[in-house]
């Protein structure tokens, strides 16, 4: 685990960015049963190997903005005190990459219940056939914490001694991604463009940054992304971006196309901010038109 320092030098935001947990993103069929998932990479404790692969159970369904929530207290338990209670204040600043933020009491409650249900969910991970970790299971609450009172505020404390499995098991295979924290504001000073930090923000901002680290990783195979809007899978199931990040419902009554061409508009926005910055380097982006579900493709070395 990272090393833990003073709650006030955390300045970094941590990604899992594991197969498990971009599948816990993406999926919302995977409680309650046993889930396999394919690996690949250099092989490691088993060359002889035929195929690299781990199997994992999770007790309950997670939203993206559950993930995002627990991401956000990693950060916290892996950059303050493990000791040191804190609230959902806390995670709402760590979330936006500032930490004179402020929140509702709506908002405040939100986080609240979703700190409760990550403590409520349990995760077991069978490892002994990926040859890339260090042990074989990894199991427990996905987030060890524990709720008290006092004055009528909530407080949340890590318990002594435990970690967050999912981030152990990650951590084994160096794949948690960290961003600085002025990626998930607006600075005036990058000339980026100032947007409403509402949720829809907050997480379309968090998805970008996490395909962008991947993009720029120069160890990384990967030369494209083609991140759709609107898409569906073969049996007619939604799931593009608008679903992924619960922008919309499957009950939606709204004009989905309206709220693509504004998510779109927004995408655009944060995009030509880092480029301004410098961010993006040599990246290349290109607006996917309504007939491909709108959204965009990034694509390293001048490719379009």
């Amino acid at each position: 685990m990272a090393r833990r320092n003073s709650r006030r030098q955390v300045d970094r935001f941590f990604m899992n960015n594991c197969k498990i947990a971009n599948e816990l993103r993406k999926y919302r069929d995977l409680a309650g049963c046993l889930n396999q998932v394919a690996l690949s990479g250099e092989r490691v404790r088993r060359p002889s190997a035929a195929a690299d692969y781990a199997e994992y159970y999770i007790s309950e369904t997670l939203s993206y903005l559950d993930m995002v929530t627990a991401n956000a207290a990693y950060t916290l338990m892996a950059g303050g005190p493990p000791d040191a209670p804190f609230q959902a204040d806390d995670i709402a600043r760590i979330m936006a990459g500032s930490m004179e933020r402020r929140i509702t009491a709506k908002k405040r409650e939100e986080i609240e219940a979703c700190l409760e249900k990550l403590a409520g969910t349990e995760i077991y991970i069978l490892a002994d056939h990926d040859s890339q970790v260090e042990q074989d299971l990894y199991e427990g609450t996905f987030l060890p914490v524990e709720r008290t009172e006092k004055e009528g505020k909530a407080l949340f404390s890590f318990r002594p001694g435990e970690q967050m499995p999912l981030y152990l098991y990650a951590e084994h295979h160096r794949q948690l991604i960290q961003v600085p924290f002025c990626r998930l504001r607006d600075d005036g000073g990058d000339r980026q463009t100032r947007h409403n930090n509402n949720d829809r923000m907050l997480l379309l901002r968090h998805y970008l940054l996490q395909e962008l680290e991947i993009l720029l990783y120069q160890n990384n195979k990967v030369e494209e992304q083609q991140i759709r809007l609107l898409k569906k899978d073969r049996e007619g199931n939604e799931m593009g971006l608008l679903w992924t990040l619960g922008i919309v419902g499957a009950e939606e009554a709204k004009d989905v196309a309206a709220v693509a061409r504004s998510v779109q508009r927004s995408i655009r926005q944060l995009l030509d901010s880092w480029q301004r910055s410098g961010y993006l380097g040599g990246l290349q982006y290109q607006m996917l038109p309504d007939k491909e579900g709108f959204g965009v493709r990034i694509a390293s070395g001048g490719r379009q």
